[in-house]
């Protein structure tokens, strides 16, 4: 065993000293590629309902670490030129992906539709004015609720799980109808004033939703739902469904193999579905427990492991996934936006920086389910991994490059 690899499984081992109670870290799995060297090491029980040990080939839900690679598919759809000269500063009601009246309606400013000055860079760097479509509704955002917003997604989900896991104890099956049962659909046309015939459908039609919280490129506010419609926008540029196109563009070229879709698609996943193992929300585990999480889609709906993340993120960053370095270039020109939180250094087009205790930048994403993909590129560093639970620190990976690096 290596130095890294014996430091890398005592750090791994400690990540489940995170939490305690119903906030307990069950499971973690980190992947560190170094000047050459790559290792992963593994703690915790994969699954509630299995005794197998959590394995540095276990596959999670990745959540919001998705995004890159959404973007990744923009900017090669930009570098064939389907955006015309303006590129990503194309306004979406050009592209053609939605009817005009449907894009004109995602955003209103004083009763005034604004949807149609919506441009890709917007959407791309959370800059749109758009409400996050998973945490925020028509009352007000996440973080004004101080939780989960009651009528988003995520909150109107959490209102089944009870039952949903009432009926698992009782030894039932639970209700098709509830929220934890649904399996989305990214947009339906056919039903563009059904609620629940799709995500984008769901913020079309639910009250306040598409009321602007700023003026389109005004200031910074994470939005999911910017995501979904560049996911759209990849199908309708490169002519494929957006599973197809995360593996003919991405995963097949730099060797994912334990990456797919976990949402809507038109691949069967058995190929790549191997062990995936629980996220925990509370004392609840989603995975085992049956719970969709099929609503973040091009958002979020990718399941992979720590080393397939760290090949992503390689890929990315040397330049691979594009034909031309200017295309990288822009992907990664950085700004700081108004609003932006401070866990952010600087936003990029579906990817952030980040900086550690010890002052070192990184750039990457996080996801809600605790997953991390980070880069230290001066010091050709790379770790991926997750703490699989919900509302776990932020900060965990951060430390952990320090860490290994100090």
């Amino acid at each position: 065993m290596t130095a890294l690899q014996s430091r890398l499984s005592t750090l791994t081992q400690g990540l489940l000293t995170l939490g305690s109670g119903d906030e307990a870290i069950h499971n973690a799995v980190v992947a560190v590629t170094w000047r050459g060297e790559h290792t992963a090491a593994a703690a915790g029980r994969a699954r509630a309902d299995s005794p197998a040990p959590m394995r540095p080939d276990t596959q999670f839900h990745i959540a919001s670490v998705a995004k890159p690679m959404t973007a990744a598919l923009i900017f090669r759809a930009c570098e064939a030129g389907k955006f015309g000269p303006a590129g990503i500063d194309t306004r979406l009601i050009d592209t053609g992906v939605l009817p005009h009246d449907v894009c004109a309606r995602l955003l209103v400013v004083a009763d005034r539709l604004v949807g149609g000055e919506l441009t890709l860079r917007q959407l791309l760097t959370h800059t749109s004015g758009m409400r996050d479509t998973q945490v925020d509704d028509g009352d007000g955002t996440a973080e004004q609720h101080g939780r989960m917003a009651p009528n988003g997604i995520a909150g109107s989900r959490a209102r089944d799980m009870p039952q949903h896991m009432a009926a698992l104890a009782e030894g039932r099956t639970p209700d098709p109808t509830l929220l934890t049962r649904k399996s989305w659909r990214p947009w339906d046309a056919a039903q563009p004033q059904d609620r629940w015939a799709g995500l984008i459908n769901y913020y079309l039609n639910t009250p306040g939703m598409t009321r602007a919280l700023t003026p389109p490129g005004t200031a910074f506010h994470y939005s999911d739902t910017a995501f979904m419609l560049l996911a759209l926008l990849a199908e309708h540029a490169l002519g494929a469904s957006y599973h197809r196109l995360l593996r003919r563009e991405i995963f097949d070229p730099i060797g994912m193999n334990a990456s797919y879709l976990d949402s809507f698609s038109d691949l069967d996943p058995s190929p790549w579905r191997h062990v995936v193992s629980d996220c925990w929300a509370g004392s609840t585990p989603i995975v085992s427990s049956g719970i969709s999480l099929s609503n973040d889609w091009g958002g979020g709906g990718i399941i992979s492991t720590a080393t397939d993340l760290n090949k992503f993120l390689a890929g990315l960053l040397d330049g691979r996934l594009f034909t031309r370095p200017a295309t990288l270039d822009a992907m990664l020109t950085w700004q700081e936006p108004m609003g932006r939180p401070d866990r952010y250094t600087r936003v990029g087009h579906g990817i952030f920086t980040f900086t550690t205790p010890a002052g070192r930048i990184a750039i990457g994403h996080s996801g809600a389910w605790g997953a991390k993909m980070l880069a230290v590129p001066d010091q050709q560093f790379i770790l991926s991994g997750t703490v699989n639970r919900r509302g776990a620190s932020g900060t965990w990976a951060l430390e952990m490059i320090d860490q290994l690096l100090d």
